[in-house]
């Protein structure tokens, strides 16, 4: 993971292209180590190294893109190839601007070389405090869960000079405490993420999970809409989930984003912001995009009011504006989706700590985590999915009881909408894969307007 390197293999398939020919090309290099544990004990440790070239050619406007991990002089010019026959058969796209001009692009943010360099063991070993923390108060529950610490080196380069570089370190944590002994069993889960390993804690981290677990037996709840207090990482599940369905290029343009007839109206309350910062601290920061274009913050919504949709490249260039730094790898499965912003903030909000949510919530429910959430119809942004892993019911101002987990079926806009106060406290999550592709940092967010459809047995 040499960055010099790396510039240097994309010079050389850049340099096999023939004249004339215009391309952009895209290194990965990477490397991780993943810790699962599940039974109480650490059984499947897993340690990856992986360099991956993309290499899109334009032949005129038709565009070709191709893949490979082989990066001796005869794999790039195997690369080239195959990226020139899949262009010249490939539909013209009438609107390609071009790639975009040359420059050096090395944004500065934040990383941690000793997050980069843990060594397996060293993963292990916070595998092993969040197994302490867990059974600390919980010592006969069953414990599974994931450690995973990336290093991630990204360059871009293209035949108008176009240089970027960026590097991105990461450590994300998942835990789940169940205890077998009550029917139905109860459960407790949590999660963080951050670029420096050091700011988190592993047996904090466990601890919190099993304080999630209930203690007495669940008791039902009829379905209907309630007053709903999602703590941070159901809170983050639901704006991922917003962000997805509303700010994603290819809705915009194909018509089906939940926010088409409202960029610029208002959809939330006048304190509700959320923005998208590959820069920002507060995040899993990574530099620039997978067409090198730099990152900086933009408002998804501001102030309650929506922004536009994230563009790449051809997106931009279809609907006449300029790229947004949102650009996801070209290749399929990832280029079908067009840009999308990956590393989503919400700003602080009023409440200065879970309880005083609690206290204001009155009567509702609380949620811990959001399961298996599936789109129901994209337009109106509505979702359906399971509460998991602590669920409970509120009742003056105070947690009386856990609850028997609700299937819900919501609209994103509807609950965003219904948005009446949030933390100050907030906490980073990594997106569903934990590798820092991306991450949503999120308080805890109370809705007045949240439906469950239908209950269950456990």
């Amino acid at each position: 993971m040499d960055p010099k390197e790396a510039e240097r293999t994309l010079e050389s398939v850049l340099g096999r292209l023939p004249t004339g020919i215009a391309a952009d090309a895209r290194l990965e290099q990477g490397s991780s180590t993943t810790m699962r544990f599940a039974n109480g004990a650490i059984h499947q440790p897993h340690r990856e190294e992986l360099s991956e070239l993309s290499l899109r050619i334009a032949d005129a406007r038709r565009l070709g893109t191709v893949t490979t991990m082989d990066l001796s002089p005869h794999g790039l010019s195997r690369a080239v190839a195959e990226g020139l026959a899949l262009a010249r058969s490939a539909p013209e796209e009438p609107k390609f601007p071009g790639f975009p001009d040359g420059g050096t692009v090395r944004p500065r943010t934040p990383y941690s070389r000793a997050t980069a360099r843990l060594t397996p063991e060293a993963v292990a070993a916070h595998a092993q405090r969040l197994l302490d923390g867990a059974r600390r108060d919980l010592p006969e529950g069953r414990i599974s869960g994931v450690v995973h610490q990336g290093d991630l080196l990204r360059t871009v380069a293209n035949t108008r000079g176009r240089l970027a570089q960026t590097r991105q370190s990461v450590l994300a944590m998942r835990v789940l405490v169940e205890d077998l002994a009550p029917d139905p069993p109860a459960s407790g889960w949590a999660e963080a993420a951050h670029w420096d390993g050091r700011r988190l804690d592993g047996v904090r981290l466990g601890r919190e999970a099993s304080a999630r677990v209930a203690r007495a037996p669940a008791v039902s709840l009829p379905p209907g809409k309630y007053r709903v207090l999602l703590d941070g990482s159901a809170a983050a599940k639901l704006v991922d989930e917003f962000v997805s369905l509303g700010f994603s290029a290819r809705g915009a343009e194909e018509g089906w984003s939940c926010l088409a007839g409202r960029w610029g109206r208002r959809i939330a309350p006048p304190g509700l912001t959320i923005l998208d910062d590959g820069l920002s601290p507060e995040g899993l920061p990574v530099g620039i995009d997978w067409e090198g274009t730099p990152k900086r913050r933009t408002r998804l919504v501001d102030r309650g009011i929506s922004g536009g949709p994230a563009l790449d490249l051809l997106t931009a260039a279809r609907m006449g504006k300029r790229p947004t730094g949102h650009a996801l790898p070209p290749e399929a499965p990832l280029g079908g989706l067009g840009a999308l912003p990956l590393q989503v903030q919400v700003r602080p909000g009023a409440a200065r700590s879970l309880e005083e949510l609690i206290r204001e919530t009155g009567r509702g429910v609380l949620v811990t985590r959001l399961h298996y959430v599936r789109t129901v119809h994209a337009g109106k942004g509505i979702i359906t999915g399971m509460t998991r892993d602590g669920t409970y019911r509120i009742e003056r101002g105070e947690i009386v009881a856990p609850l028997r987990n609700l299937r819900f079926t919501e609209s994103v806009l509807t609950a965003l909408r219904a948005a009446e106060l949030w933390g100050r406290e907030r906490r980073c999550f990594a997106g569903d894969d934990e590798r820092g592709l991306s991450a949503v940092t999120a308080p805890a967010l109370l809705t007045s307007s949240f439906r469950f459809t239908s209950a269950t047995v456990f």
